[in-house]
């Protein structure tokens, strides 16, 4: 038997993600204004690190935008995603649709 999706279990799973991803650039933030991170990096490679970390921040933040925002732009349907009038196209289909 599978169990039913738990829409705000997996919301706030992602919520978390985002924050950790925040948190990893406020980490590397602290470790450059310090000027610690020449212990532990080349300039390069903490280069590459801070553009790593930015762009997993810039994606989670469009995955999982701050709740506020959030409410203000995202509307759910009312009614519930699983009673649809018409089924789903198939995937392998190969009609075009116009």
């Amino acid at each position: 038997m599978t169990t039913p999706f738990d829409a705000a279990r997996y919301q706030r799973a992602l919520e978390r993600w985002r924050t950790l991803a925040e948190r990893r650039l406020e980490h590397m933030n602290v470790l450059y204004e310090s000027g610690r991170w020449r212990r532990y990096f080349t300039e390069e490679r903490f280069l590459k690190i801070i553009r790593e970390t930015t762009d997993a921040v810039e994606r989670w933040r469009q995955i999982v935008p701050d709740p506020v925002t959030a409410s203000q732009v995202l509307t759910l349907p009312a009614e519930p995603a699983l009673a649809r009038t018409q089924p789903l196209p198939s995937p392998f289909a190969f009609e075009q649709v116009a």
